[in-house]
């Protein structure tokens, strides 16, 4: 796959159908099958929310597209003076530093947007991949959460968390 067929735009309602094709796709959630979207109105809402937060805060999540076709979304969403990163492509992409990339454009694109907020991705230990990604785009593991009924929650950052950001943050499971 070659990274100059890459590309990223803000994700919008027309996307859906794209989007739900990768979020209804079991092997997307292999590490947490509770999350695939059964339902479509799942990944319209997905969709409003993207649309809201580029209007309200000049970024948001972005379409990820790979020689013009949606694969997947990601980049960083506002969350009430953080930038929550993350992303969710098509397994057909995975493996090919995609993720990473669209990771390392998220973290430019808050920095310059918002820089007094720091940018948080949040993964499981079932999903080691997506904590390499973080850190491969440049976040710390700053936190681990052990779950009494399941994986531990790992929380990357930019930057030290204050105790209560952190405890926000980890109250979102």
């Amino acid at each position: 796959m070659n990274p100059s067929d890459w590309g990223l735009r803000p994700l919008v309602l027309d996307d859906v159908d794209a989007v739900h094709a990768v979020y209804s796709d079991p092997e997307t959630w292999r590490h947490f099958p509770e999350g695939v979207f059964v339902e479509r109105e799942r990944s319209v809402a997905l969709a409003e929310r993207a649309e809201r937060d580029w209007r309200e805060s000049g970024l948001g999540e972005w379409a990820v597209t790979v020689r013009g076709d949606v694969v997947g979304t990601g980049g960083v969403s506002p969350r009430g003076g953080w930038w929550n990163l993350g992303f969710r492509l098509a397994p057909s992409v995975w493996g090919h530093g995609l993720g990473t990339w669209v990771a390392s454009v998220a973290l430019g694109a808050a920095h310059r947007t918002q820089p007094d907020w720091p940018v948080v991705a949040r993964s499981m230990e079932t999903n080691p991949a997506s904590g390499r990604v973080s850190e491969q785009a440049g976040l710390e593991r700053v936190h681990v959460e052990p779950w009494a009924d399941g994986p531990a929650g790992i929380i990357h950052a930019d930057r030290p968390l204050d105790r209560r950001l952190l405890a926000e943050i980890v109250a979102l499971g």
